[in-house]
């Protein structure tokens, strides 16, 4: 078995990887061998996996709270209930966590530049998914096994310093020579091997998590964006996503499609997504519709028009209950088919950043209008970089982005069109939620934006912005849990409204 290493209730679990031997390929499974036998390459598919599962179990509940996804029940998160994410919690700090400290400890030994640099990346991730839904968290202090079953939870502005150091570290590590004689190759499920990539993946890292920081400090928050982005993505070859196979299945097939198709339902698309791309929101004038929703959705059986559901309405497409929406995820569809890609971070998502980034740069706010040559032209660039992931005709993509809709011209840009298609091409990520935090919840950058119906009367109006901490950590660790516990109205400290 592996070293002990793991976070509080680490003994007591035995952490199975399902499927294992077709993701692992030739390499041992690291929860049946002992700690002596293990290389790197035996944590590293492991610990991408946990990292793509925990993105996934956080996405489906924020999701629900962005309102890019809608529930077929009330209340839940779809009506701003408290969240607590259990799932994410464990993927997070009692399996991708210690993997990665494994992973890490075991390349430092053996002198492999290239899997320490990986291994920062991905604990930077998931310190990233933690502390941005549930704010403070133990980041220096999670893994350290018997040595500390109950670690305490850092500030999150702590937490930030530790994943721009991880990330830093990172960026030399994978600029070195690796002198080691070990070799990242297929167990690497992401890039296989592309320490490039990696690279550009720790630069698009270090802009995103800048960019969460406007309300803190915009211009030192720009000017970081700024810096970063020249060195992160530049195609969609690029992307930070991990693809599944017919063996192990994305997440968003075996956990919506399938339930769903057999009568287990529980998410479906909001129209909030829905009335940004059917020309609600913004009419158009020469297409019918974004040709990416019917790649997003499948129609139920005999409907010909995707409606979403109304956030709150247990999975109506209009205040009459006998209305149903009509989009849901579908085994076909780009996002949740079996072997569909898990998208942690885009080219597409640069562009935006980078779109945003210039806006800001230039004096735009929310309500202002006109930007910059290269804040549009990122815009467009975004807009067609997912349209290519997608595989969009180039005639659809074409008469969409030359649409009056969407071909404003740098004068007439907006922030809300900015965040409009940053929305539609960060589907299923959690980003969605850390976006409609940094503005507030702001209509006049999410057009349409309501509070759901049937809201958490507890609330009192208010918007949901973080999760509160599992319950199995409030009985473990509830001493420390005690210290940080906020209600879910009250920001985390980037969110400074």
């Amino acid at each position: 078995m592996k070293k002990q290493n793991t976070y509080i209730y680490s003994l007591l679990v035995l952490l199975v990887f399902v499927g294992c031997d077709d993701f692992l390929g030739d390499n041992v499974d690291p929860n049946k061998e002992l700690y002596e036998n293990l290389e790197p390459a035996d944590l590293l598919p492991t610990s991408i996996d946990y990292t793509a599962s925990a993105h996934f179990n956080i996405a489906i509940n924020v999701c629900q709270y962005s309102q890019q996804l809608a529930s077929y029940f009330s209340p839940g998160p779809d009506t701003q209930e408290e969240i607590q994410i259990a799932g994410g919690w464990s993927n997070i700090y009692l399996q991708a966590l210690p993997d990665i400290q494994t992973l890490d400890e075991l390349a430092s030994q053996r002198g492999s530049t290239s899997y320490q640099g990986i291994a920062k990346v991905l604990k930077a991730t998931n310190l990233g998914l933690a502390t941005d839904n549930w704010g403070d968290v133990p980041a220096t202090t999670a893994t350290l096994g018997e040595e500390d079953f109950t670690p305490s939870f850092e500030p999150q502005q702590a937490v930030y310093t530790e994943i721009n150091t991880l990330l830093d570290d990172a960026i030399s590590l994978l600029q070195q020579s690796d002198t080691s004689g070990l070799s990242v190759g297929e167990d690497d499920l992401i890039y296989g091997g592309d320490l490039t990539k990696w690279l550009k993946t720790a630069y698009y890292l270090k802009a995103k998590y800048a960019l969460h920081t406007t309300e803190v400090d915009q211009a030192a928050a720009v000017t970081a964006v700024l810096a970063n982005l020249p060195n992160a993505f530049t195609s969609n070859s690029d992307d930070y996503q991990l693809v599944y196979n017919t063996r192990n299945f994305n997440p968003w097939n075996s956990g919506v499609v399938l339930p769903n198709n057999t009568g287990n339902l529980s998410v479906l698309l909001s129209d909030q997504l829905v009335s940004l791309m059917d020309g609600t929101q913004y009419p158009f004038t020469t297409v019918d519709m974004d040709p990416r929703l019917p790649l997003f959705a499948t129609l139920k059986s005999t409907e010909t028009v995707y409606t979403g559901a109304i956030n709150g309405s247990a999975g109506a497409a209009q205040l009459d209950p006998r209305v149903g929406a009509t989009a849901d995820l579908g085994a076909d569809d780009y996002y949740s088919a079996q072997t569909a890609p898990l998208v942690l971070g885009s080219y597409a998502e640069v562009k935006f950043m980078q779109a945003e980034a210039l806006f800001l740069q230039n004096g735009g706010t929310t309500t202002s209008i006109g930007g910059s040559a290269a804040a549009y032209s990122a815009y467009l660039e975004g807009i067609e970089a997912n349209m290519d992931k997608m595989g969009i005709a180039s005639a659809e993509k074409d008469a969409y982005l030359t649409d009056a809709s969407v071909a404003v011209g740098a004068g007439n840009l907006t922030l809300g069109l900015i965040m409009r298609e940053k929305f539609i091409a960060t589907f299923l990520n959690p980003e969605s939620f850390v976006d409609e935090r940094r503005y507030d919840f702001d209509p006049d950058v999410f057009a349409g934006l309501e509070l759901p119906v049937d809201h958490n009367a507890i609330l009192n109006g208010q918007w949901a912005r973080r999760a509160q901490y599992p319950s199995s950590e409030q009985t473990r660790n509830g001493d420390e849990v005690e210290q940080v516990m906020q209600p879910i109205s009250v920001g985390v400290w980037w969110d400074q409204d």
